[in-house]
């Protein structure tokens, strides 16, 4: 009896290791937010009376305007700031989505941004506030803890914006002498974390976890947001998920069942 010929072998990926395995799902939330904020952001900043109707004010939260935490998170302070934000949003957001899917991309976003907006507003009644940074640090949290847990490569990009991110906002975090400073060490931050993965090390994911949970917790205690932020996100990357096999995986497996089916094995 002639056996059927068997499947020809499938091309090489031409991604490269890190983006090939790393996740598959679709990045919705990421590509949705990042709409919204790049759209009111622009607007915010060319109309002052859209961005203060958006901001969050803790006097008008108490008077029923609650939205007020959920919509500062769309509008930015100024040009730099709208800048940054959203390429941490496209970025980091990307990654957490690709692999965890949706429902943890808004549980380290949402949850991120609107605990510090809860606690900020109770806390300083004062302070008037705009920005997407704290939910940025919610995903830059979940990504960097993670992975680490689950001994991922992140894709490069997130990465280095992820290990740039968390000494900027610590070292700019403690006053304006160090709004030179603090970029400038940060960047040579990220770019050794950077080096050290792809060298392959087993410092880099461990470096940046753990550099990650102490600027959470140095930033938390006095009260900023984006060590709030972050903490969220930490805290949600070291909840122990269920193992799921990935969808390339389980396609994987079904072509060498039906492969040995049509050998007769």
């Amino acid at each position: 009896m002639t056996l059927p010929p068997s499947d020809p072998p499938a091309p090489p990926d031409p991604r490269p290791p890190a983006e090939r395995d790393w996740g598959a799902r679709r990045p919705w939330a990421t590509l949705v937010a990042a709409v919204l904020v790049a759209v009111l952001g622009v607007v915010g900043l060319l109309f002052p009376d859209v961005h203060d109707a958006l901001t969050r004010d803790p006097a008008l939260v108490a008077d029923g305007e609650w939205w007020r935490l959920v919509s500062s998170m769309l509008v930015q302070t100024w040009w730099g700031q709208y800048a940054f934000n959203l390429a941490g949003l496209v970025l980091v957001g990307w990654a957490v989505e690709r692999r965890w899917g949706t429902a943890w991309w808004l549980a380290a976003a949402l949850g991120g941004g609107l605990v510090a907006a809860v606690v900020l507003t109770v806390a300083d009644p004062t302070l008037v506030e705009a920005g997407t940074s704290d939910a940025v640090g919610g995903l830059v949290g979940l990504l960097l803890v993670r992975a680490w847990r689950e001994r991922a490569r992140p894709p490069l990009l997130p990465f280095v914006y992820a290990t740039f991110w968390v000494p900027y906002v610590l070292l700019t975090g403690i006053g304006p002498g160090y709004l030179v400073a603090g970029p400038v060490a940060s960047v040579v931050v990220a770019l050794l974390v950077a080096d050290l993965r792809h060298r392959g090390g087993r410092v880099a994911l461990p470096a940046a976890a753990a550099l990650a949970g102490v600027v959470a917790v140095a930033l938390t205690v006095v009260l900023d947001g984006h060590g709030l932020g972050l903490a969220v996100g930490a805290l949600i990357g070291v909840v122990r998920w269920p193992r799921q096999t990935r969808p390339e995986t389980r396609r994987e497996g079904v072509s060498k069942n039906v492969r040995a089916v049509r050998r007769g094995e």
